[in-house]
């Protein structure tokens, strides 16, 4: 059988459907899924009261709720946390309206994404996991009468990584041979599990996955989106009597529906074997550092996901990333914590007396930030760490290369016209982006057990990644 839609496909399901609590009020309608737009359920009827429809309609709220359903093979349908988009009460005629929700599950109902702890496994499919992975499920020969034959191996389930909660797996799977009248086509994906402890809420799946799959972006070096979900739920007593768990597949409205592509050929910074060999608590150590490292995590992809952004916005956030990585995870101030008070209390008591409301209030809102390191001087530590670790300066990252830096970003934060000659230009700035992904790449991982001295050599077969920290000139 071919394989069921995934994150990126679009589809429609025609139904029944109603609130739950309300089953002996259903209404008729179609839901569709696209990766830019999530579920759109389109209802012949209002699928609540006609008082409560048009008391919301009149009012405009936006109330939400759980929209239950049944489609044609009768496989049950979730849509989570939906919105009335629209009403039309025809009269004569039959009303209608639609909901909107970023969130549906197909093959079971569900109240909430995280009340109920009640999915035991969950496998998701990210683009080119094979390759992260070192996984290759064809084989090709070509014989001497110019015959081809290609033999198709899904990987059988095997231990990746661990973690305290959970235990990460690697699994095979094979679709087709679907017949076409030119062609036979077979797809074999490599999928990687997630299995608690015991069983999770769906909110839980998503997040770890997300994490997981955040975690392989970073060591590719670029992007993957994630293109399926499926989840393992409760025991269901099948047709031949024996109870397996139910099979839920999760669509999702896309926030990074495209990001950009990768070069056709490249190598990964770190692969996933490699990862976990040179730190089995790689995973346990990401999850562990996700909510201190998030933000600059959410930054260094919004940089890296998106290439359809004007070069000065992407060298501002990926500038942002850099600064907030520092921020949370060195802790470094100018002076002791402790004499930061009296030495706030002595500017504000030398601010002249007469001074302006306005400039007060100015003065006042910069101390409370004074013992806050520049960029400059973050910039400074983060270098002089790195040479500290691995005996040398980044050879890239001179001292005046970091200062163009910083008069980039106070150029476009203000506009002086002082530093109009000092900042980079379009080329520079792209290139000091793809230098700062670089850096953050090798600081992320060595918050997970791997040591620059560890990840330095790999460079050498990312060939882009090789010249970025080798020069501040533009690459070959």
């Amino acid at each position: 059988m071919p394989a069921l839609p995934g994150l990126h496909d679009t589809f429609s399901e025609e139904g029944v459907w109603w609130i739950p609590g309300r089953e002996a009020h259903t209404v008729t309608g179609t839901v569709t899924y696209s990766p830019e737009d999530g579920a759109t359920l389109r209802l012949l009827g209002f699928i609540q009261d006609t008082d409560v429809s048009i008391m919301g309609f009149a009012g405009g709220g936006v109330a939400r709720s759980t929209i239950w359903g049944r489609d044609k093979k009768g496989v049950p349908i979730t849509i989570l946390d939906a919105y009335n988009s629209s009403r039309q009460l025809n009269v004569p005629g039959i009303p209608n309206e639609t909901w909107v929700s970023s969130l549906m599950l197909v093959g079971c109902h569900l109240r909430s994404d995280d009340d109920e702890e009640t999915f035991n496994e969950s496998y998701f499919r990210i683009e080119a996991a094979e390759k992260w992975l070192n996984i290759k499920n064809f084989k090709r020969n070509t014989s001497s009468d110019n015959s081809l034959t290609v033999t198709a191996t899904p990987l059988q389930s095997q231990h990746f990584a661990h973690h305290s909660e959970f235990e990460v797996r690697l699994v095979g799977r094979l679709y087709g041979p679907v017949p076409t009248a030119t062609h036979l086509s077979v797809d074999v994906f490599t999928l990687i599990a997630i299995i608690p402890k015991s069983p999770r809420s769906l909110n839980w799946h998503i997040k770890q996955a997300r994490r997981i799959q955040e975690l392989a972006s970073l060591c590719t070096g670029h992007y993957l989106p994630l293109l399926s979900l499926e989840l393992r739920g409760p025991l269901d007593t099948q047709g031949d009597g024996k109870k397996r768990p139910r099979e839920i597949h999760l669509y999702a409205q896309l926030i990074n529906n495209d990001p950009g592509g990768r070069p056709p050929k490249y190598e990964s910074v770190v692969s996933g074997p490699e990862l976990v060999a040179a730190s089995p608590e790689a995973i346990q150590l990401w999850c562990d550092q996700y909510e201190i490292l998030d933000p600059a995590i959410a930054l260094f992809f919004t940089v890296s996901s998106e290439r359809r952004m004007f070069t000065n916005i992407r060298f501002l956030l990926a500038v942002q990333a850099l600064e907030v990585f520092h921020r949370r995870t060195s802790g470094e101030t100018l002076i002791p914590e402790a004499d930061l008070p009296n030495l706030k209390a002595s500017l504000i008591e030398a601010i002249p007396q007469g001074t302006g409301k306005a400039v007060r209030e100015k003065l006042e809102g910069i101390y409370e930030f004074i013992n806050e390191p520049s960029l400059n001087q973050r910039l400074k530590s983060i270098i002089a760490d790195l040479n500290a670790e691995i005996g040398r300066r980044p050879p890239a990252f001179s001292k005046d290369y970091l200062r163009s830096f910083v008069d980039t970003r106070n150029y476009y934060t203000h506009f002086s016209e002082s530093l109009k000659d000092k900042a980079l230009n379009g080329s520079g700035m792209y290139w000091g982006t793809r230098r700062i992904i670089l850096l953050l790449t090798i600081l992320f991982l060595r918050r997970i057990g791997m040591p620059a001295t560890s990840v330095l050599p790999l460079l050498e077969r990312h060939r882009e990644f090789s010249q970025l920290w080798e020069s501040s000139k533009p690459p070959r």
